[in-house]
């Protein structure tokens, strides 16, 4: 007779699969945690770093912008000519972005230099542009579904903005003598420097320099690359256009043909003015109005303009103290809001205070209910309405102006 032997139970009993869900639980919950931990360091760490880049990238603009101040090459004793049309009658009108007084002569207040307190006018000239109420600045609109249309930007309430203007080399010198004030410049490149294709073109301002004499005047045609360029400045049409064609005196060379040892530089003449505005989702930022001609950003082709452009995200407020000298040893004996210089002149500093954010919120973190203290303003709340999530921080810098520190 056979018989059938049984064998053991195979498998797990219930207290056996109870612990393996308990033991293979913690192991999820463990990896989860390292994943929400690691993730929430590499959001911190995303934020943070795209706040300090923002940082760097609009302090170094705008300071490298404030030291170049009232750069006008070697003929630092003398009035520039300004060949534009910028004229309130027979004399340059301080108000308009492409004048430039580089000095003050006759009463009429040095413009290398202005300021807006709290939105206001610009001083010392007065324009009204880009502040509330008064003549808006075109800005491209940056959302994908209108990008490129043009909108009006204002300043926002309670900041502070800057204009400088300054000359900047474009490593060109005049190559042989001007026949007479009103001949074209025939220029080249200094030494082996390369010079773009896209520098000289038509409506852009540029200036002519040697150590007696500076004149700024319109480009009224393409120069191409690479060279030589034949330079342009008949008077009449354009924007703002040259008043007249002839320039202060005919500029000469020692040696015809011998750009490098010319002693005429061509500058392009650069006028930016830097404040804070909200786009139009209402999201603040950093913005420059300057003048510019077939911009990336704008949709019309060799169209010389003034327009606003979008610098930076998340850039809130910034207020501005000016150093003025009062005795004339070129170092700045106080610290003046705009409205309470004395004479612009006399600045030879600046101080900014500048409040960055985070462009977004991290929803992970708490509310940000701070407020902050900008320079000579107290209790600066962002937002005002409803707090919410963003990273700030406060910059600070004191910028010297250096080519006011060269005493006339």
């Amino acid at each position: 007779m056979h018989t059938i032997k049984l064998s053991k139970q195979r498998g797990l009993t219930l207290i056996e699969l109870l612990i393996a869900m308990l033991i293979g639980t913690l192991l999820i919950l463990g990896a989860t945690s390292m994943f929400i931990a690691n993730k929430r360091v590499y959001k911190e760490v995303d934020y943070q770093g795209r706040l300090a880049e923002n940082i760097r990238f609009a302090m170094e603009m705008m300071t490298r912008d404030l030291r170049m101040a009232g750069f006008v090459g070697c003929a630092v004793q003398q009035q520039p000519f300004n060949r534009l049309n910028v004229l309130a009658g027979a004399a340059q009108d301080p108000q308009l972005l492409l004048s430039y007084l580089s000095q003050t002569i006759g009463g009429v207040q040095a413009n290398a230099i202005e300021g807006s307190e709290s939105a206001g006018n610009w001083l010392p000239s007065g324009s009204t542009d880009a502040i509330p109420a008064g003549a808006a600045v075109l800005t491209p609109d940056n959302r994908p579904a209108t990008f490129g249309a043009m909108n009006p930007v204002q300043m926002l309430p309670n900041t502070d903005g800057f204009t400088v203007r300054f000359f900047e080399d474009t490593n060109t010198n005049l190559c042989t003598d001007m026949a007479a004030a009103n001949s074209n410049l025939n220029v080249d490149a200094q030494g082996t420097a390369q010079i773009p294709n896209g520098l000289f073109i038509n409506g852009m301002v540029f200036a002519a320099s040697d150590c007696e004499a500076t004149n700024i005047f319109q480009l009224t045609a393409d120069a191409a690359a690479p060279g030589p360029f034949t330079l342009q400045h008949t008077a009449g049409a354009g924007v703002p256009g040259n008043n007249v064609n002839t320039l202060s005196k005919p500029y000469t060379v020692a040696i015809q043909g011998d750009c490098t040892a010319s002693p005429v530089d061509i500058h392009i003449f650069r006028a930016r003015r830097y404040f804070i505005a909200n786009d139009l989702n209402g999201d603040p930022g950093l913005y420059r109005q300057t003048f510019d001609v077939n911009s990336d950003m704008i949709p019309v082709n060799n169209v010389p303009m003034e327009f606003a452009e979008r610098l930076i995200d998340g850039v809130e407020n910034m207020q501005i103290l000016y150093g003025e000298d009062t005795n004339n040893n070129r170092v700045p004996n106080a610290y003046q809001t705009a409205v309470n210089v004395v004479n612009w002149a006399n600045v030879v500093s600046v101080k900014l205070a500048v409040l960055f954010a985070t462009p977004d919120e991290d929803f992970s973190a708490p509310l940000n209910a701070d407020t902050y203290t900008l320079l000579d303003q107290v209790g600066v709340d962002p937002t005002p309405a409803v707090d919410d999530r963003r990273r700030r921080k406060v910059v600070e810098a004191t910028i010297s102006l250096r080519n006011r520190q060269i005493s006339f």
